[in-house]
C-alpha cells in the first residue's frame, strides 16, 4: 500500500507549543523552588525550635519524594500516550514504521533532502493531530474514563480555592504557578510542592519580603508589577471577597465540568474545555484585580472563618453530587467492546483477554479497570491515587480536627466552638492603675516570682493590710497614715503582652507541630476519598486548613 500523501503542508507552530510546554514546567519548577528557599530562609527566629525543625527534616524529604513520583509518573504516561498516538497517526498514513517511534535512520539521516526526516514527520503529526484535545476526548468520551478525569477537575476546583486562601494569607510568592503545574504536569505534583510551600512558611512572610521569587524572573516582569500596583492598589489586610463572588465562580467550574462528556466529539469541545481550565484561575486573580467594593475587611482574621467553610461546604456538595452521578453512569455504562476508542489498533491488551475479561468482571471492576484503557486515562488514575495518598497524609501531619473537616463539608453544620480572639490593645501606653483597685490578679498569675537583691521584701497581705491601716475583721490596726504606697512589679515579673501587629501574626501562624500523626484524620480523609469521591476530600481537608487556628 502506498503512503497516503499528507494533505495539509508542514507547519511548525504545534511543535513551538509543545516546546513551549516542556520549558513553562521547567521554568515554573524552578522558580517555585528558589522562591520556597528564600522564603524558607526569610523566617524568623521563632520558627526556627527543635519541634519545627525536626517536623521539616522528616515531612519535606517524604512530600519531595511524593512530588518526584508524581512527575515520574506523568513523564512516562504523557510519553505513552504520545507514542501510541503517532503510531496511530503513522499507521493511517501507512508510512510502514509504527513499531518504533523514532527509526536509526531518522536519527542519522543520510542528507539535509532526505524524505525520511522524523522533525518532519513529528511536525506533521503534530500538525494533523492535535493531541491535547485528542487525549482529552478521548477519556470523556467514555462514563467510565469521565469517572477518573472528573475527580481530577473536581479536586482542582478546592485546590485552586486552597491557593487563594493560604496564598494570600501567608503572603506565599507565585501562588499561581502551583495551579499552572497542575495543569500542565498533573494535580499531585502541584499539591505536594504546595504542600512543602505551606511546611517552609509556617508563618506570614513580612511585607518587605513579597517577591522574594523575584531573583528567578526576568527584570521587565518586575517593572509590570510595579506598573500593576500603581494601577490596582494593594488590598488592605484581612479583605476578603464576597462569598457569592466565589460562588459565582464555583458555579461556572462545576457547570464547565458537568458538560464534558457531552461537548466530546463536537465543534464545541475546545471552547468548554478552556472554560474548565480557565475558570479554576479565577480565585486568584480576582482578590487583586476586583474593587475594594467587592469584598470587606474584617476585624479579626478569625471573623472570615464562616465564609470559608460555606466556599468549601458548596465545593464538597457540588462535588459529591457529581461523583455520584458519574459513578451510576459508569456503573450503568454496559455498551459491549467500549474499551474501543481511536487508538485502538495498538492496543495494550490482547483483544480475547480483553473481551473476557469484560464479560466476567463486575460493573466496578469495569470502571476501575478502565485505566488500562489509554495511557491518558492511566495517568488520571495514578493521579488520583497519589494525590489521595498524600492529601491522607497531610491531614495526618497536620493533625487536623475531625470537627473542622466535618464543618467544611457537611451543610448547616456548627461545631459550637467559638473563635480564640486576641484582646486590642486599647489601653494607653502608659497605664495608670487607680489607689482601690487591686492587683492580686497580677500576682497570682506567676506561681514563681524573681527574687531581689537586698532586704526581703514583705508579703503582699501584710503590705496591704499594714497600709491601710484595716484588718481582715474590718478594725483599723495601727500603722502607716497617708495614701497606701504603690507596690510595682518588677519587670522580669510582668507577663509579656505582644504589640498588636505582633499578636495578628501570632493568629495567622501555624500552631506547634504535632509531635505524632494523627492517622485518625487520614484514615477519615482517605474514606472520604473512596466513598465520596476526590473532590469532597480534598474540600474537607482543605477547609480544615483554612479554618484550623
Amino acid at each position: 500500500m502506498a503512503p497516503v500523501p499528507f494533505q495539509h503542508p508542514v507547519r511548525y507552530a504545534p511543535l513551538g507549543v509543545i516546546g513551549a510546554h516542556l520549558v513553562s514546567i521547567v521554568y515554573l519548577t524552578y522558580a517555585l523552588a528558589a522562591s520556597l528557599y528564600t522564603s524558607y530562609k526569610a523566617l524568623s527566629p521563632a520558627q526556627d525550635t527543635r519541634s519545627r525543625l525536626a517536623q521539616r527534616k522528616r515531612l519535606v524529604p517524604a512530600f519531595l519524594g511524593l512530588a518526584v513520583v508524581s512527575l515520574c509518573l506523568a513523564t512516562y504516561t504523557t510519553g505513552a500516550s504520545a507514542v501510541l498516538s503517532y503510531r496511530t497517526w503513522a499507521h493511517e498514513h501507512s508510512l510502514h514504521r509504527p513499531e518504533r517511534f523514532m527509526t536509526d535512520e531518522e536519527l542519522f539521516p543520510e542528507s539535509k533532502g532526505s524524505s525520511n526526516l522524523s522533525f518532519t514527520h513529528i511536525a506533521q503529526w503534530l500538525n494533523d493531530t492535535p493531541i491535547y484535545y485528542d487525549a482529552l476526548e478521548i477519556v470523556v468520551e467514555k462514563a467510565r474514563r469521565f469517572w477518573w478525569s472528573q475527580q481530577v477537575d473536581l479536586a482542582m476546583v478546592a485546590f485552586s480555592m486552597l491557593l487563594s486562601i493560604e496564598g494570600r494569607r501567608r503572603k506565599i510568592p507565585f501562588t499561581a504557578a502551583f495551579l499552572a503545574l497542575a495543569h500542565l504536569v498533573n494535580l499531585s505534583f502541584a499539591q505536594n510542592f504546595f504542600f512543602l510551600a505551606l511546611l517552609l512558611t509556617p508563618s506570614p512572610l513580612p511585607s518587605e519580603d513579597e517577591r522574594l521569587g523575584l531573583p528567578v524572573v526576568p527584570v521587565p516582569t518586575s517593572k509590570l508589577i510595579q506598573i500593576r500596583d500603581k494601577i490596582i492598589p494593594a488590598k488592605p489586610n484581612n479583605w476578603y471577597l464576597h462569598p457569592f463572588i466565589l460562588l459565582t465562580t464555583l458555579a461556572l467550574n462545576y457547570g464547565s465540568i458537568s458538560l464534558l462528556p457531552y461537548a466530546a466529539a463536537t465543534s464545541s469541545f475546545a471552547n468548554v474545555v478552556l472554560v474548565a481550565r480557565v475558570s479554576t484561575f479565577l480565585p486568584l486573580i480576582l482578590p487583586k484585580v476586583a474593587p475594594l467594593s467587592w469584598g470587606s475587611v474584617h476585624p479579626h482574621p478569625h471573623d472570615a472563618y464562616g465564609s470559608f467553610a460555606t466556599i468549601f461546604r458548596t465545593i464538597s456538595a457540588a462535588s459529591f453530587a457529581l461523583h455520584v452521578k458519574s459513578t451510576i453512569a459508569g456503573l450503568v455504562y454496559n455498551v459491549p467492546n467500549s474499551h474501543y476508542h481511536r487508538h485502538s489498533a495498538f492496543l495494550p491488551w490482547d483483544v480475547e483477554e480483553r473481551t473476557a475479561w469484560e464479560r466476567s468482571t463486575t460493573a466496578l471492576g469495569k470502571v476501575l479497570g478502565s485505566m488500562s484503557d489509554h495511557p491518558a486515562v492511566e495517568a488520571l488514575g495514578w493521579d488520583v491515587l497519589v494525590s489521595t495518598l498524600s492529601l491522607g497524609l497531610w491531614a495526618a501531619v497536620r493533625a487536623t480536627d475531625i470537627q473542622d473537616i466535618a464543618e467544611s463539608i457537611i451543610p448547616f453544620y456548627d461545631s459550637h466552638r467559638k473563635p480564640q480572639h486576641v484582646a486590642r490593645d486599647e489601653t494607653p501606653n502608659t497605664p495608670i492603675k487607680s489607689e482601690s483597685e487591686p492587683t492580686d490578679e497580677a500576682a497570682s498569675e506567676h506561681s514563681m516570682t524573681l527574687r531581689r537583691r537586698g532586704r526581703p521584701a514583705k508579703t503582699r497581705l501584710g503590705s496591704v493590710t499594714s497600709s491601710s491601716g484595716f484588718s481582715e475583721e474590718g478594725t483599723r490596726t495601727p500603722g502607716r497614715r497617708g495614701r497606701p504606697k504603690k507596690t510595682k512589679l518588677h519587670e522580669d515579673e510582668k507577663p509579656y503582652e505582644p504589640a498588636p501587629s505582633e499578636a495578628k501574626e501570632l493568629v495567622e501562624g501555624d500552631i506547634l507541630p504535632a509531635k505524632e500523626m494523627d492517622w485518625e484524620s487520614a484514615t477519615l480523609a482517605w474514606c472520604l476519598a473512596t466513598i465520596a469521591g476526590l473532590g469532597s476530600a480534598c474540600a474537607g481537608v482543605y477547609g480544615g486548613e483554612c479554618i484550623s487556628r
